[in-house]
């Protein structure tokens, strides 16, 4: 593949990670209330599901997607129920709804799941390497193509993770609440928008 579409293809991986959704808070979420080693976990966890769904991409979901579109429904109803379930209680009660004994273990099973099921990920990788995927191109370039987004992304979520430690001293507990509460309301109008979209 040429160097300009490796570039191409960086930036626009770096954007689809930088973008704030669900993923951004529960990483942001994960460091401030479970400490930073179970964020970083959530966001080295999030890369490898990325890296998953990437390379599952490139290897034949969008064929397997187009024979099984009932696949593509089912997958995007979970990510709408897991953004409504987040913002629900969120909206709620102002603290995210993460076990008080998150582990860095299950953080990184967190942010794993959290990849796999959310929706603008599906939508985010069949739009973006349908243009890069050929089938001329050698396994390797493949496999890098996956690989190169799996490490943007964990890189991009290990500075949410130590940003959100940075701000941890700044931010006051009622102030947090806002925010989360802001979030869920937010979240509960983006799976409401992604439902009927759908419908």
């Amino acid at each position: 593949m040429p160097e300009i579409d490796w570039i191409k293809l960086s930036l626009l991986c770096l954007a689809g990670a930088a973008s704030p959704g669900l993923s951004w808070l529960m990483i942001l979420t994960m460091s401030i209330s479970r400490g930073t080693a179970v964020g970083v976990h959530g966001a080295i966890g999030h890369g490898l599901g990325i890296t998953v769904f990437a390379l599952s991409t490139i290897f034949g979901l969008s064929a397997l997607l187009f024979v099984l579109p009932a696949l593509s429904q089912a997958l995007n109803w979970s990510g709408i129920g897991l953004l409504a379930f987040f913002g629900y209680r969120l909206v709620r009660s102002g603290h995210p709804p993460l076990p008080e004994s998150l582990t860095t273990q299950s953080g990184l099973i967190a942010g794993f799941g959290i990849a796999i099921v959310n929706p603008k990920v599906l939508v985010f990788f069949l739009a973006i390497f349908g243009p890069f995927v050929n089938p001329s191109h050698s396994l390797q370039n493949h496999l890098l193509m996956g690989f190169l987004a799996g490490a943007i992304d964990t890189t991009v979520y290990l500075g949410v993770a130590y940003f959100a430690h940075a701000a941890r001293g700044l931010l006051k507990s009622n102030i947090m609440i806002g925010i989360n509460q802001t979030i869920g309301a937010l979240l509960l109008v983006s799976a409401l928008m992604l439902g009927i979209k759908i419908i």
